[in-house]
C-alpha cells in the first residue's frame, strides 16, 4: 500500500523561482470584542480564581422608596404602623461554577520532516524550528477562537441577562441566570418597518424601564442592521433629522464619540446617530456588524439584525476567570515548553487584529500547557480558559425585539 508521502524525494528542477512572503489569511480576520468591552471598562471588576471552582457574589437590590411621615407624639411602633423599620442589608447571593473551554492542536514527529507554509525550499530548517513555527501559528488560532467564544458568551450575558455554560444548552442547570427583570426584554407591538411603527415611543418606553429598574439613565443604543435601516427610513425620524430648529436626531459620519462610550467603538461598534427622545433621554446610536462562524460553519451575527440593546455606560459588568483542569504545572514543564515551542507559557503571545485587545484580553486568564503522546511521537498543545461574564448591574440594560 502506497504511503501518503513518496519515499523517493523529488529533485529540484532547473527552473528559477522566487519565493514570496507567505500570506496567512487568519491574521487579516479581525476579532471583535464589543460585548467583552463592557466587562473591561472602568468601574467593572476582574476576578481571577486559579484554585477555586466556584465564585460567589452578593448583590443588594435598591429601590426608590421615600421616608415615611408619622404622627408626632408617638413613642413606640405598633404592628401595622405607618413607620416601618428600614432594612438596608437585604441581599441575594449567587454562586457559580466555572465553565471550561479547551483548544488543542497536535504536532507529530512525521509532520516536522516536511516543508511548512512559508518555508523556502532552500532554508533547510531543523525539526525544532519547524515545530516552533507550527506551535506559534497554532497558539494564535487557539487564542482567536477563545476570544470569539468570549464575545459570544458576553453578548448573551448583556442581551439576555443569562450565559450558557455549554453553548446551545436549554438545561437550566447549565445556564447562569443573572436575574434580569423580565420587563426589560420587550417585543414591540409594531415592527419598525411595518408602516404603523411607533419608534420613539418604543425607545422611550424601554429607556424609562431602565431608569426605573436599573436606577440610571441609559445613554446609548446598539441596533442590529435591520433595526437601524428601519430607524433611519422612518418618516417621523427623517422629519426630525431635517428640522434645523430642533436638534433631535443627528445622523452623519462626522459625529464625535463621547469619552464614556469610546470603549464601544474600540470593541467594534460604529457610531451612526445621536437621538434626543421626547422624554429627554439623550442616546448615541451604534450598529454592530460583526459575526463569527458557528459549529455548523454558518456565518452568525453576534447581535440579531432585528433587535436593539439600550444601556447605560455606568452599569457595572464583572468578569471572572476560573481554574484550569490539570495538575499544577511545574517549573521544569515551563522550561521544557519554552525550549520546544520558543515562547513563555506564562506570557502567551497575542494574535494580531484583536479589537480593544489591551483592555479586553488578559493573558493570565489563559492556561497554556502541553503533553506528549505515548512513545514520544507527537506533542499536543493546549489552552484552557474558564470565563464567566456577569452583568452585575443587570437591570442597567434593556432589549427591544421584533423590530423588523
Amino acid at each position: 500500500m502506497a504511503s501518503l508521502h513518496s519515499l523517493t524525494p523529488n529533485p529540484t528542477d532547473p527552473f528559477s523561482r522566487w519565493m514570496v512572503e507567505m500570506h496567512d489569511e487568519r491574521n487579516n480576520i479581525g476579532v471583535s470584542t464589543l460585548f467583552q468591552s463592557y466587562f473591561a471598562k472602568p468601574g467593572s471588576q476582574t476576578l481571577f480564581s486559579p484554585d477555586s471552582n466556584d465564585v460567589d457574589i452578593d448583590i443588594i437590590k435598591g429601590n426608590r422608596k421615600t421616608a415615611a411621615l408619622v404622627p408626632r407624639g408617638a413613642v413606640s411602633q405598633t404592628l401595622g404602623s405607618l413607620g416601618k423599620s428600614t432594612s438596608a442589608e437585604q441581599f441575594k447571593t449567587f454562586s457559580r461554577k466555572f465553565p471550561l473551554a479547551e483548544e488543542m492542536s497536535e504536532i507529530s514527529a512525521n509532520q516536522l520532516l516536511f516543508r511548512q507554509a512559508g518555508e523556502s525550499p532552500y532554508q533547510g530548517l531543523s525539526r525544532q524550528q519547524r515545530m516552533r513555527g507550527l506551535a506559534q501559528r497554532n497558539h494564535a488560532e487557539h487564542m482567536r477562537r477563545l476570544i470569539r467564544l468570549s464575545e459570544v458568551l458576553a453578548s448573551q450575558s448583556i442581551l439576555t441577562g443569562k450565559m450558557p455554560a455549554i453553548l446551545g444548552t436549554t438545561d437550566t442547570d447549565y445556564i447562569y441566570d443573572f436575574q434580569r427583570d423580565a420587563t426589560l426584554t420587550v417585543t414591540v407591538a409594531n415592527a419598525w418597518d411595518s408602516g404603523s411603527q411607533t419608534i420613539l415611543a418604543d425607545i422611550d418606553g424601554i429607556c424609562e424601564k431602565v431608569r426605573v429598574l436599573g436606577f440610571m439613565n441609559p445613554d446609548h443604543i446598539i441596533m442590529g442592521e435591520g433595526a437601524f435601516a428601519a430607524f433611519q427610513d422612518d418618516t417621523d425620524i427623517k422629519a426630525l433629522a431635517d428640522n434645523r430648529r430642533y436638534e433631535v436626531v443627528n445622523i452623519n459620519s462626522s459625529l464625535t464619540v463621547p469619552p464614556n462610550l469610546q470603549f464601544l467603538v474600540d470593541g467594534g461598534a460604529q457610531l451612526r446617530a445621536v437621538l434626543q427622545t421626547p422624554k429627554g433621554f439623550k442616546l448615541h446610536i451604534f450598529t454592530y456588524l460583526d459575526s463569527y462562524e458557528n459549529t455548523s460553519a454558518v456565518d452568525t451575527k453576534y447581535m440579531l439584525t432585528s433587535e436593539a440593546l439600550i444601556g447605560s455606560s455606568q452599569a457595572r459588568c464583572d468578569r471572572y476567570f476560573g481554574p484550569p483542569e490539570r495538575l499544577p504545572i511545574t517549573s521544569s514543564e515551563k522550561m521544557e515548553f519554552q525550549e520546544l515551542f520558543g515562547f513563555n507559557l506564562d506570557m502567551p503571545m497575542q494574535p494580531p487584529n484583536i479589537k480593544n485587545a489591551n483592555a479586553v484580553v488578559r493573558p493570565d486568564a489563559f492556561y497554556v500547557d502541553f503533553y506528549r503522546s505515548h512513545g514520544n511521537k507527537a506533542v499536543t498543545q493546549r489552552i484552557q480558559y474558564a470565563p464567566i461574564f456577569a452583568p452585575t448591574h443587570v437591570n442597567g440594560f434593556g432589549v427591544l425585539n421584533g423590530l423588523v
